[in-house]
């Protein structure tokens, strides 16, 4: 009787094992292994990120000084060359700007003036005003106290970019603008009217809104508001020794709020008005509705019509500005002082 022959056995795929102490096992390595390499990559992911967010904020820093301090419209000022007017601004007016207060008032100041700067040498050809090469290099000589056809001209002006940190092409494009505002201005001294609504009136400023409802109610009750001016307590030094009388002046000097109510007041009438520097009581003594226009009050005016109309300008413009304390760049903003300072 012919033996069976034992069928062959077929080796199971090294994939199909069975699970188990060796099947939990992949290329040899256990789960410990495999867990410690998931904490060693999210620690290099971690630092990875850290290592990324870390030159990031190096490479802003480094770029800081480029970056966009103000913008009107598509011309861009760098933040050096704002901090490099602040340094200016500072060392023609004095002082540092140490508190918030002072340092909210410089940088809104020079943020002002390059924007105003910009709409002049934006807009002057509208009233054919320009500036020639000339007239740029005799305010720059003038700026630097020689003559424009000095022989040390050109080395005084290195000596001045050097001096301020700003670029040639910046300097005088300041300049420029310098000129053409000084040319609107004349423009706009032609316009001053010959005539003009006119009030005259004294004041008192103190620091409180108390102290001046009771001067109000002093002076209402009889009381010498020309003796009241003179004492310690009044803060306008300038016109404490006239009885507090400031003259007369035209509609236009005063800003627009003050204004209006200054004007509506009628003669021997009181108010108190809320200023800059405290609260001022104000007594109407005459008003006039065609007194001639004195010649210093000319220029005054015509700095408000010259104002006005670089006000009527900006209005429509894309204007950023991230030397605000309130809403600007506050990396920006400290950069740019801490600079001025140094």
């Amino acid at each position: 009787m012919a033996k069976r022959r034992r069928q062959a056995k077929i080796p199971t795929p090294a994939w199909e094992h069975p699970r188990g102490a060796i099947g939990s096992r992949v290329l040899g390595r256990g789960p410990q292994f495999y867990g410690a390499v998931g904490a060693v990559l999210v620690i290099l992911v971690v630092l990875g990120i850290v290592a990324f967010a870390f030159g990031s904020e190096e490479l802003e820093k480094r770029g800081r000084p480029g970056s966009t301090a103000v913008q009107v419209e598509d011309t861009r000022f760098r933040l050096d060359y704002f901090a490099s007017r602040v340094t200016m601004f500072l060392n023609q007016n004095g002082g540092q700007a140490t508190d918030v207060r002072q340092r909210a008032g410089v940088l809104d100041a020079v943020s002002n003036l390059v924007i105003r700067e910009e709409i002049v040498r934006r807009f002057a050809g509208e009233l054919d005003v320009a500036a020639t090469e000339e007239e740029i290099l005799e305010e720059i000589a003038s700026r630097l106290g020689i003559a424009a056809d000095d022989e040390s001209f050109d080395l005084v002006f290195q000596q001045e970019l050097a001096r301020t940190g700003i670029s040639e092409p910046d300097y005088r494009q300041m300049m420029e603008a310098a000129v053409l505002e000084s040319k609107l201005q004349d423009e706009f001294l032609e316009q001053v009217p010959k005539s003009v609504e006119s009030v005259r009136y004294r004041q008192i400023v103190v620091s409180e809104q108390e102290r001046a409802d009771e001067l109000v109610a002093e002076i209402e009750s009889g009381g010498d508001f020309a003796a009241l001016a003179a004492e310690d307590f009044n803060l306008d030094v300038a016109n404490k020794e006239n009885g507090g009388e400031l003259g007369w002046v035209p509609r236009g000097v005063l800003d627009a709020s003050t204004e209006d109510l200054v004007f509506a007041l009628e003669p021997g009438k009181t108010i108190t008005i809320p200023t800059v520097s405290g609260v001022a009581v104000i007594e109407m003594l005459e008003k006039d509705n065609e007194r001639p226009v004195e010649e210093d009050q000319e220029e005054v005016l015509s700095g408000r019509l010259l104002d006005d109309w670089v006000a009527e300008k900006m209005e429509p413009l894309s204007i950023v500005n991230n030397m605000d304390l309130t809403d600007g760049d506050p990396d920006k903003i400290n950069w740019a002082v801490d600079s001025a300072r140094g």
